[in-house]
């Protein structure tokens, strides 16, 4: 399956629930970088919610040649996306960590740091993150959730 990013991206319709209104864009390199795997192509897309720039969300999407990649792109990105780590037996982890339960609807490969969300599906890994401690946890699921369907009529 060859996604592409107008197949998935959100759009002011899309997020009209929110109040969504678009305040910038831009190129990104793949969430492991400078190591492989590296992303085909990377995109963000910075939105301000409820029509204030207090309350804002960045949408990240990474597209990658395989499922494989994608995978592992993310599971070694979730370290570099947030200098936060939680401690675990024998050291420290990254503060993205499974999800408690499996009621987010995001697919299987899914990690979560408090109001932001990390999900692979396909060949595209997607983070959907909250900046300013505004935007509640809620909130950035039912968007990831709206992404995630785009991929699977996609």
């Amino acid at each position: 399956m060859q996604l592409t990013l107008e197949d998935i991206q959100l759009t002011t319709a899309d997020l009209a629930d929110v109040e969504a209104r678009y305040a910038s864009s831009q190129e990104l390199y793949s969430p492991t970088a400078p190591k492989a795997p590296a992303a085909q192509f990377g995109w963000r897309d910075r939105w301000w919610l409820n029509q204030t720039a207090a309350a804002s969300i960045a949408i990240h999407y990474w597209f990658f040649e395989s499922d494989d990649e994608a995978r592992v792109a993310a599971d070694e990105g979730r370290f570099r996306l947030s200098a936060q780590t939680v401690p675990k037996l024998g050291g420290r982890d990254s503060i993205y960590q499974p999800p408690p339960n499996d009621g987010h609807g995001l697919g299987n490969t899914v990690w979560q740091a408090g109001a932001n969300f990390l999900f692979v599906q396909h060949t595209v890994v997607i983070l959907v993150a909250e900046t300013g401690g505004k935007v509640s946890a809620d909130t950035t699921l039912r968007i990831a959730q709206k992404i995630f369907l785009k991929i699977r009529q996609a």
